[in-house]
């Protein structure tokens, strides 16, 4: 069907930091940041220094092609804006980083510099795409995909449910129209799905659109104040975790768990299909689905799935594994094209880069055991609506990536990509189709009893 793309407003044009200290403003020839093979792409960027063009400073722009660095210019600011050309000879992803050079050499970081916390050093970003709509994956579908798959549903339906439920308090403001309940459900594996449920007070059974989001990689509790506000509007709401651990735990207590629980930075047992701990993440996720249809609240008719990054490909999971998933919010997903590195890409999840590159050529069994879980060799299962979103500046989960996920999804689902060209990772892209779908629906809800 035909690549549905919107723009996130004038975020597509410049990436400019709203901090005092410095900024750049970065822009494309084409504000949209989408090209063909053949064309070139002009970036232009003009760095300031609270709020006045920047005049003596040597500022770097770092251009990638994909993973792969293509080259770096470097020049002193006269007040101006740079200019700096490149392009891509193939389907892909093109990039543009910059950082300003201190006397010593090295990139300024910090306060007053960065675009996010997590770059310490990017002053501004932005990126382009080419040929978008041809960006395809190697096929890595096991022969067996969906009898696999199968099976492991088969397995799982015979675990209990058995769910936990302790109610938890909520804010003064949602007294008497929200319920809230820590949720502890069996599943396979070495942990439980855990999260928060909430309920509006006084919901009619069948009443109520379900509503489910997958967390991200944070060593967090799952939010139950994102539980609570989605209940508020009208939803039966469930945010799980993705690790499986204890509810009501500090963010530092977390971090301990995690360095005897995560073995091998979430890489252990990648040998066998089976025993990977994502394998259990992707089974946690299907858990949770069969307990929010448990609920006598839902009203049969939408179940929907939301996530971002590693929170994304859990989404994936949950809509190409569970036929009543009716909608699928899909943001800046991990997990998509773990074999993108032998086109010249890179590999996805936590196996991007040269050391995660190596680790999967020095066994053959991991290809295979990521091949079963990767986003790519899901999405032909995908039938429910899906909105998914990528910004061009996203280092971590790469555009080419979703754009490889979202090019094989079935010809007839019905799906929509939200795009902008200056946003990267870290919750700075966001989903405006999937965003305005969600609004639309529970607007329309009707939750109490009339009487």
């Amino acid at each position: 069907m035909k690549l549905a793309v919107l723009i996130h407003g004038l975020l597509a044009i410049t990436s400019t930091a709203a901090f005092a200290g410095y900024s750049v403003d970065v822009r494309l020839d084409k504000s949209d940041g989408f090209y063909k093979v053949g064309e070139e792409t002009v970036c232009t960027a003009t760095l300031t220094s609270d709020g006045k063009p920047a005049v003596g400073e040597k500022l770097r722009c770092t251009v990638k092609r994909e993973r792969d660095i293509l080259r770096q210019d470097e020049f002193i600011c006269d007040g101006k804006a740079v200019t700096i050309r490149a392009s891509m000879d193939r389907p892909g992803w093109l990039y543009f980083g910059f950082e300003i050079i201190g006397p010593d050499g090295n990139p300024l970081h910090g306060e007053g510099v960065f675009k996010h916390r997590m770059k310490p050093t990017i002053v501004g970003e932005i990126g382009a795409m080419y040929d978008a709509d041809k960006i395809k994956a190697l096929d890595s579908r096991p022969a067996d995909f969906d009898a696999y798959w199968a099976s492991c549903r088969f397995t799982l339906d015979q675990v209990p449910l058995d769910p936990k439920l302790t109610e938890v308090d909520v804010p003064r403001a949602l007294r008497g129209k929200v319920k809230c309940y820590s949720v502890e459900v069996k599943c396979l594996g070495r942990t439980p799905v855990t999260g928060y449920l909430a309920v509006p007070v006084g919901a009619r059974p069948k009443s109520l659109p379900a509503y489910v989001n997958y967390q991200s990689r944070v060593w967090q509790d799952a939010s139950r104040k994102g539980a609570m506000e989605m209940a508020s509007k009208g939803a039966l709401a469930l945010y799980v975790s993705w690790h499986g651990l204890p509810t009501g735990t500090t963010e530092e207590e977390y971090k301990k768990m995690s360095r005897t629980w995560y073995e091998e930075g979430g890489k252990a047992g990648d040998t066998d299909r089976d025993t990977w701990s994502g394998h259990e993440m992707y089974l946690r996720a299907m858990r949770a689905l069969d307990f929010i249809k448990s609920r006598q609240q839902w009203n049969h008719k939408e179940l929907v799935v939301s996530g971002g990054s590693l929170g994304g490909i859990q989404t994936i999971a949950a809509a190409g594994l569970d036929r009543d998933v009716t909608i699928a919010v899909v943001s800046v997903p991990s997990g998509c094209e773990y074999n993108g590195h032998k086109q010249g890409r890179d590999a996805a999840g936590l196996y991007r880069g040269k050391l995660g590159i190596a680790r999967i050529e020095a066994d053959p069994r991991r290809a295979v055991t990521l091949a079963y879980h990767d986003g790519v060799n899901l999405a032909p299962r995908i039938q429910c609506d899906i909105y998914v979103c990528t910004g061009f500046a996203d280092e971590l989960c790469t555009p080419s990536s979703v754009f490889a996920f979202y090019n094989a999804l079935p010809a007839m689902t019905k799906k929509f990509m939200s795009t902008t060209p200056s946003t990267g990772h870290y919750g700075t892209t966001k989903n405006t189709a999937g965003d305005k779908r969600l609004l639309d629906i529970f607007r329309s809800v009707n939750v109490y009893d009339a009487r």
